[in-house]
């Protein structure tokens, strides 16, 4: 099935989006097969090559012969901004609708999604090397955390949608602030699209707290922290990946001996679920959701009311 626009008409698109672990790629496989397109990924962990274990990289069997994109595009040692996403996700999106395609836009990264579906206006800012040198440096003294309570003083909004090992992004938050003497403006305007909004979330938080921890065992048992060690030997323990994507940064430590095992899985469960609630808070704020809960229906049920949504949306 497809949809062509017309030049006066809004663009069609379907958004797959919500926490962690409640099974986002599955639905976005089916709806892609139904309507006969392709997925583009919003996630900012999978962009990068070679963390294929601990971000749930989507396998080939998972993706179903779907085609999928924004997937493998950065190298560990990459700082990728919301705004190289943006302008590669456009072009595939264009590409689907010049097609006749109605593009499925899946993932969990709010500020991703935004800057793709919802237009978050970003200042022309230049970068102030003085100082990003200056939070460098206190990163360096005090860590990455120190950082992102500066940011929550002068931007709390901002600093909910971070991680607070995402040095590079916030530092960036910092210098439009510095640089504006206002926090990053959250101005939307109309992209001429007509977007179907489908969230995945669970209505017991307990069972979803289960399933990341089981996904975190199930991950260290395919060898993510052998990943780990062949990414640190390859690219050292700076890499930019090995610092923002979740989980990484603590299987680094262990790695270089600064912390045990069982330590750093407690970590990354504690740093996992706070992310989850991050997200469904940032996803709550856009009241055009229509909210699907994985807990109590299963795939083919999950596929069904995305459909008649869409479907009641005009948008195939």
């Amino acid at each position: 099935m497809s949809l062509t626009p017309e030049p006066h008409r809004k663009k069609p698109i379907i958004a797959v989006v919500g926490p962690t672990a409640t099974g986002k790629t599955a639905l976005g496989v089916a709806l892609a097969q139904w309507l006969n397109s392709e997925v583009v990924s919003a996630d900012s962990q999978i962009i990068y090559r070679e963390l294929d274990i601990g971000t749930a990289k989507p396998t080939e069997e998972e993706c179903q012969g779907v085609p999928h994109h924004m997937i493998n595009v950065a190298d560990p040692t990459e700082a990728f901004s919301a705004a190289n996403y943006k302008n590669q996700a456009l072009a595939h999106l264009d590409r689907l609708w010049s097609f006749g395609k109605v593009p499925i836009v899946v993932g969990g990264t709010g500020f991703y999604v935004k800057a793709l579906l919802q237009a978050e206006f970003i200042p022309n800012v230049s970068p102030d090397p003085a100082f990003r040198q200056t939070m460098n440096q206190l990163a360096e003294r005090e860590g990455p955390v120190a950082l992102h309570r500066l940011l929550a003083e002068r931007d709390p909004l901002r600093a909910q949608d971070l991680h607070p090992n995402d040095k590079v992004r916030i530092i960036r938050a910092l210098e439009i602030i510095e640089a504006t003497g206002k926090p990053v403006p959250r101005e939307s305007k109309d992209k001429g699209l007509a977007v179907a909004w489908l969230g995945l979330t669970y209505d017991d938080r307990d069972k979803l707290r289960t399933r990341i921890d089981q996904r975190i065992e199930s991950m260290m048992a395919q060898g993510w922290l052998e990943e780990v060690e062949a990414l640190v030997a390859r690219y050292g323990l700076d890499a930019h990946a090995l610092q923002v994507a979740h989980g990484y940064p603590e299987l680094v430590q262990v790695v270089s001996g600064q912390r045990s095992l069982e330590d750093a899985l407690a970590q990354v469960r504690i740093n996992i679920h706070q992310y989850s609630r991050r997200q469904m808070t940032w996803f709550r704020r856009n009241p055009e959701i229509h909210w699907l809960l994985a807990d109590q229906l299963g795939a083919g049920q999950l596929a069904a009311e995305g459909k008649q949504i869409i479907n009641r949306l005009g948008l195939a």
